[in-house]
């Protein structure tokens, strides 16, 4: 029996068509793309040029497809929306610290004005005490009493307080002894005499109180 003997052309096709076969059942090494075949050019998502060629916040073009192949970008890194946020909340705090300093500032400055134009009538309110030491009719000096206490009154709106100051216990906060005297009559430390009033302004000293204080003797 004569063998067949098939051209040499048929046999390179076969031999074609046989390694075509064998390459469509291979599959993309690409993970749960098991149904995609390298004659889809496939590139892994592996494959290093892949992530190299991807651009920030862009997902990869190796064609690949999964959603896996991104960009790794520095979780640390802001946006510009972040950085310019950010920006924004600096600026605002500093207006709010510059807006509180000049409000503190106005405020301070107000009060040293009110101050300065109450110690400019303070002189004049001790003119009514040395009125009434001087004055024997008792109509006048009721009169001159009336327009006393009607100014007390508008300073206390104000905020103006006279300092007590006979019969107290001297305090270095509110008096400032002048003199002393010794009378066992009294308790030590005592303000005896007061030489002249003083004023605070808002729990704020703006003259202290001229007194004489009192020392027992020691015996």
């Amino acid at each position: 029996m004569k063998h067949r003997i098939k051209p040499l052309e048929q046999e390179e096709n076969e031999l074609k068509e046989s390694l075509k076969d064998e390459d469509s059942n291979q599959t993309c090494d690409c993970k749960n793309h098991t149904d995609r075949t390298q004659d889809d050019n496939c590139d892994c998502h592996d494959n290093k040029n892949c992530k190299e060629s991807c651009n920030c916040d862009d997902e990869c073009d190796c064609g690949c497809g999964h959603n896996e192949c991104k960009c790794e970008c520095n979780d640390n890194e802001y946006s510009k929306e972040e950085e310019y946020l950010n920006m924004a909340r600096v600026i605002q705090a500093d207006f709010d610290n510059f807006r509180k300093k000049s409000y503190e500032q106005m405020a301070l400055a107000k009060q040293e004005g009110e101050i300065q134009a109450i110690e400019v009538f303070l002189p004049a309110i001790d003119a009514f005490s040395e009125a009434k030491k001087v004055i024997t009719d008792e109509k006048i000096l009721a009169g001159v009493e009336m327009i006393e206490k009607k100014i007390f009154e508008a300073l206390k709106i104000l905020g103006v307080e006279k300092i007590e100051a006979v019969g107290k216990k001297f305090d270095h906060n509110y008096h400032n002894a002048i003199a002393v005297i010794n009378d066992n009559s009294l308790d030590d430390d005592v303000v005896q005499t007061e030489y002249q009033a003083g004023y605070k302004f808002k729990d704020k000293v703006i003259r202290y109180s001229q007194v004489i204080v009192n020392k027992k003797e020691e015996k």
